[in-house]
Formats: C-alpha cells, sequence, structure tokens
C-alpha cells in the first residue's frame, strides 16, 4: 500500500477523528499508531455495522476440527525400551543416579522399566515416545515451561528432559498464538536531543526525608543538554509549593524551558501545576507509571545526590544542598568530557 493513495472503512465512528483531535489528549501508544498511519496516504470513512461484513467476516474465530489425540500402546513402548540405545547405555552405568527395575505395567499386559529412584516409579521413555508424552500432557491446557517440565517429569524421565521439553514449549505453535501478548513488549520512546541550554528539564522529588529546618522533600531539576542540576528543599508537596520552588530557582535565572519532563505524580498532574506549565508556554511530558528509566536523567541524580547527603552525617541536610551541588556540577562527566558548570560559565561570560 507504500505510494498509493486509497481509504479505510471502519464501522468505528470516532476513528474518522482520529487525526483532527488534539495530540496532547493522545496517549503515547495512539500517538505511535497515529504516526505509523500517517506515513500513507489514506482517508479514514464511516461505514454502517451492517454493511461492514467483510471484516466482520476476517475477525471471526476460527473452528477447528475436533481430533482425537493418538492412544499411548504400552506395548509398543515396552519393546521400544529394550531396543534404545539410552535405556542400555543407563543400564550398564553404575555411576547413574537412576535405579531402573523391571516392572508390570498397571494399565497393559506388559512389562516396563521403571526409575525408582525418587520413590515414586516413572517409566523410562524411549526416544521414539518422548515427543508424544509430551503432547498428551502438555495439551491438556499448554502450560509454561516450568510447568510443563514438573508435569512430565513428575510422571515420566529420560535424560535431558528439562532441555527437550524447554525446546517444545516454545515451538508449541497453539502457545505462540494464544500467548503472543505476553512476550510482545511495546519499544521505548525516545526524547529527541535539545539543541540549547535549559530548553529541556526533567524534575521529580525526593523524600520524605528526616525533617531539617522545616524542610521534608527534595525537588530536583536537571537539564537535559548541560546536565546542570538543580536541588530545592521544600516542606510539603503541594502543587502551590512545586510551581513556586521552580519558578524562584530555574525560571527567574534560566527563563522558561520548552519542554518539562516528569513521572506521573499527583501533584505534577494536578489542575494547578498544568496551568503553570500553560501559562509558561511549556510543554509537558508524563514518563510512563512505574517505570524509572523512563526518567533516567533526573534518576542517576538521585542516586548520587542520596549517597552524598548520606556520606556527610549530618542531620541538617538541609545546610549542605549548596556544597554537594558545587560538587556535582564540577565534576566531569564522562560522557560529555566536560563539566555541567563549564558551558555555564561560558553562557554567563
Amino acid at each position: 500500500l507504500e505510494g498509493r493513495e486509497f481509504q479505510i472503512y471502519t464501522d468505528q465512528k470516532p476513528l474518522i477523528y482520529a487525526f483532527k483531535q488534539n495530540p496532547d489528549k493522545c496517549s503515547p501508544r495512539q500517538l505511535r499508531h497515529l504516526d505509523f498511519i500517517s506515513q500513507y496516504s489514506t482517508d479514514i470513512r464511516h461505514v454502517q455495522g451492517s454493511q461492514n461484513i467483510v471484516a466482520d467476516a476476517l475477525s471471526r474465530i476460527e473452528v477447528d476440527s475436533i481430533t482425537k489425540s493418538p492412544i499411548l500402546n504400552f506395548k509398543e513402548f515396552a519393546r521400544a525400551q529394550k531396543d534404545d540405545s539410552d535405556i542400555q547405555k543407563f543400564l550398564h552405568n553404575d555411576a547413574s543416579s537412576l535405579q531402573l527395575e523391571l516392572k508390570p505395567c498397571q494399565t497393559s499386559n506388559c512389562n516396563l522399566l521403571y526409575d525408582t529412584s525418587t520413590g515414586v516409579p516413572r517409566p523410562f521413555v524411549p526416544t521414539s515416545f518422548r515427543k508424544l508424552i509430551f503432547d498428551h500432557l502438555h495439551n491438556l491446557a499448554h502450560p509454561g515451561i516450568a510447568a510443563s517440565t514438573k508435569l512430565i517429569s513428575a510422571r515420566y524421565v529420560w535424560p535431558g528432559m528439562k532441555y527437550q521439553i524447554k525446546q517444545w514449549v516454545r515451538c508449541c505453535e497453539s502457545c505462540q498464538r494464544s500467548k503472543i501478548q505476553r512476550h510482545t513488549k511495546t519499544p521505548l520512546g525516545t526524547f529527541s536531543l535539545p539543541d540549547a541550554r535549559f530548553t529541556h528539564i526533567h524534575i521529580d522529588i525526593v523524600g520524605p526525608l528526616p525533617p531539617s529546618e522545616g524542610q521534608i522533600y527534595l525537588l530536583t531539576i536537571i537539564d537535559r543538554f548541560s546536565r546542570w542540576p538543580e536541588a530545592i528543599p521544600i516542606p510539603d508537596l503541594r502543587a502551590k509549593t512545586i510551581c513556586r520552588a521552580i519558578f524562584d530557582t530555574w525560571i527567574s535565572r534560566f527563563g522558561c524551558p520548552s519542554v518539562l519532563t516528569s513521572d506521573q505524580g499527583s501533584q505534577l498532574r494536578s489542575s494547578m501545576f498544568l496551568e503553570f506549565t500553560r501559562m509558561l508556554g511549556t510543554q509537558k511530558i508524563k514518563t510512563t507509571p512505574y517505570h524509572p528509566i523512563s526518567n533516567v536523567i533526573v534518576e542517576r541524580f538521585h542516586r548520587h545526590l542520596k549517597s552524598a547527603i548520606k556520606a556527610h552525617e549530618n542531620e541538617k541536610w538541609s545546610e549542605l544542598i549548596p556544597i554537594i551541588l558545587l560538587g556535582i556540577r564540577t565534576a566531569v562527566k564522562e560522557d560529555l568530557q566536560s563539566s555541567c558548570s563549564e558551558p555555564y560559565v561560558f553562557l554567563v561570560t
């Protein structure tokens, strides 16, 4: 379809307005889908559900015909045991942990070789019957690797069974079709590299910490371009307190950022904070919930900041913040081959 003009017909009427809505209301997943669709010259049109018979027919669940599982013939099983080379090796190997004994089969008039080392007799499965045994037990409910291994090893035994069961479970077509959503991961979004200092900042909150001069939390801010950090002691997590701290400490010195990235804390999603960013003309980006790596630049700053506060062993940690920030700002970053204070010095001079 690439390079062609075509139409998409759907009975979901809201989809025809997908490209007309405000992008700020879309989730990251929706933005990725719309970005992919926008690569094609397409037009989304609405069709009544009663007329959308082609798509309905293709979306019907296929019903497989009922098939009868092959029956396990224990007489053939016994003959295969006599001719199996693996069994002969174990019978003549005194160092093996298996204790093979010939016992009568409970469901057939024949004798089978059982392993009695665990206290529960388990038939030794010859090579030609191993896949059949796996299919009989795994196809009951299609459990995963660990559950399938436990289920089969409790009833049968053969050398290398754990590895074989692992490979067969991974190759099971029914498992792949029904469990595919468990194995797919949406790729992480990427931040575009800013082209100037103080245009894209990341913010987060550390705490609660032991009270120090009335301060309990630390509001942390870091510039994505220069890595310039700020740590602002605050007494509470009210949106008003956070907005005031950002304005007094960052915006008054560096100006309004174009982009602000934060996690999905309630105070950072409040109506007051959203109105604050709107007044500044700042685009707010929310990271994925319970996924700290998406805000990794400020999380690494937290690790350095916390270890420095602990190293000073001073209960009044709020007094230590300026000297700690001085050390962090003057430290050389390996990836930048410079400290974050160098571009700032050049900027103000």
